[in-house]
Order: C-alpha cells, then structure tokens, then sequence
C-alpha cells in the first residue's frame, strides 16, 4: 500500500496533512499550548483526536516519541491510519486517541537537529526531574477535579503536569482499560520493529500492571524494556497506575545503507519511501495483533523479523 507520501518532511507540513486528514474524517481536534514565557510564538503543541465511541472501555492511546524525527515517523503514521479509515477496524468496546506532538515546547529536546543527544549535544534536563518531582501530585490533581475539589490551587502545579492532566481528564477518564503505545525510531536492524513494555524514568517497569506486553521468561537473558518518551512518560505519570498497559514500538533506522545515504539529522527518519512503507506494515500488524490480544485478553505475540 502506497502511504510514503504520508510522511513529512517538516513540523509545519506534518501538522497541516494530520489536521486536513482529521477534517476529512469529520474528526474534533482538541489543541494544547504552552505558556507563552516557553513558546513565544503561541502555536500549538499537542493535538489530540478520538476515533470510536467515546465511551468506550479500553482505550489505547498512541504518542509520538520525544524528537523530532520521531514525530515525523508517528505523525506520518497517524495521518495514514486516518486516511485509510482505521476507525472501521476498532471493535466497539476499544478507542484509539491519536496524540499529535512533534518535538513539543517544553516537553522533549528541540533544537537537536531531530536526533538523540550525544555526548556534546545534551537534551534539555528538566523533563526527567520535574514528572519525577510531580509524579505523587498528577494522580492528585486528576481525583480532586473528579471530586470536584481542590486542596491546591493549580497554578502550583507545573504547566506540563496540568497540561498532561487534562489530556489524561478528557480522553482516559472512563477508561476501564488503558493502553499506551509511544512511536519511536531509534538504533537497530533497518526497516524491523521492536515492540517493548515502558520502563519509566526512574527504572520502575509497569510489569505489575497488565501482562498485554509481557516479556518472555528467559533466565538466560535480561529482560528487554522500552523506554517512552517525555511526553508518554509524563502521561503515564497523569493517568495513575492503575490498568495500564504501556509499550514503546520502535522502528529500526540504522544499516550501512542508512547512515550511508542519510543527511545530517534524519538517521532516525530515513528519507527512503521503502523504509516508511514497511513502518506502516509494521505499525498494521501491531494494531491488528494488539486488537486480537485484547480480545482474547493474552499477551501479544512477538512482531516477526524482516
């Protein structure tokens, strides 16, 4: 199935294809900003869309990853499930939430070229340390308001953490079942996936949970976990502990033909239609075998080689 030209080169151009898909599926846009001291020019950050009942008991979101190459591959990724009318496959009980943010203000490393920091090229630091520190308050904040109380005021609590808090609020509240997926690109077997249960921050995995992503028993080998990115890992953060099955599907980016070919900056989003054909195949057999497994409430099996 011919969906590369789904996939955008730029921010700008990623979010107008994403929004124009959302209004051809006659779908609501709600839209998150950052403050203006953080982002000056006031443009939107996050946008999220629901496709399914709204009601629906088990909810499975997507994000997508923290760098900018990782939002170019999950935007891509989203505008060809909306075109391609993935709403049809979604069994009644189940909805998807596709949350739009490519590189958001605040919330994952700009300025790093679209790729992981190295050692001279840091990210910025405060992610990790401020969910760490408004963790035990993000679960909190989200009961008090469906108390409707509140202890503390919410100009106390960090921007990000409202912010992630509302999303959690609008589109996770009734979920009797939550499922977290983050897209992301990163080092391994070029055009192959990987489909691992998140790992959080502080090294704490959510094994205890729900055993949807569970890893294979294998004394012989550590278990292989996946890290989200700042905006997964501060959502997971807001929507609690409980119920919640969290994974990373990471796309494979590095081969001899891949960092032969590629510019500066797009490593981990190759400008190769092949590479980007079989993410979508990658991403399909994911989202079919994960509908099977909810169904038949087993783990989910493992994805194939290449």
């Amino acid at each position: 199935m011919d969906v590369a030209h789904y996939f955008s080169s730029d921010r700008q151009t990623a979010r107008a294809h994403f929004l124009a898909a959302c209004r051809a599926a006659d779908l609501d846009v709600t839209t998150y900003y950052a403050p203006k001291e953080i982002d000056r020019a006031a443009e939107p950050i996050v946008e999220v869309t629901r496709l399914g009942r709204p009601y629906a008991p088990t909810v499975v979101g997507l994000t997508c990853g923290a760098w900018e190459d990782e939002g170019l591959c999950a935007s891509g990724i989203f505008t060809a499930l909306l075109r391609h009318d993935f709403a049809r496959h979604l069994p009644r009980d189940v909805t998807l939430v596709l949350i739009h943010a490519i590189a958001p203000a605040g919330l994952s490393g700009l300025g790093t070229g679209g790729a992981p920091p190295g050692p001279s090229q840091p990210g910025r630091k405060w992610s990790h340390e401020a969910l760490a520190a408004a963790e035990s308050r993000f679960v909190d904040y989200v009961q008090q308001t469906a108390a409707g109380t509140s202890r503390s005021a919410p100009e106390t609590i960090p921007w990000q953490a409202r912010l992630l808090c509302e999303i959690a609020d609008r589109f996770f509240e009734r979920a009797k079942r939550t499922v977290l997926i983050d897209l992301r690109t990163g080092p391994g077997p070029y055009g192959e996936a990987d489909l691992l249960p998140c790992q959080i921050v502080h090294g704490d995995p959510l094994v205890d949970v729900d055993p949807l992503f569970g890893i294979k028993d294998d004394p012989n080998e550590p278990p292989a976990w996946g890290t989200p990115g700042n905006l997964a890992h501060g959502l997971i953060a807001a929507l609690g502990r409980s119920q919640i099955s969290g994974a990373v599907l990471e796309f494979g980016t590095y081969s001899m033909r891949s960092i032969l070919s590629a510019r500066q900056g797009t490593i981990f989003y190759p400008r190769d239609d092949q590479w980007r054909e079989k993410v979508w195949e990658l991403t399909m057999t994911t989202f079919h075998q994960l509908l099977a497994a909810l169904k038949q409430s087993q783990p989910i099996t493992p994805l194939p080689a290449s």
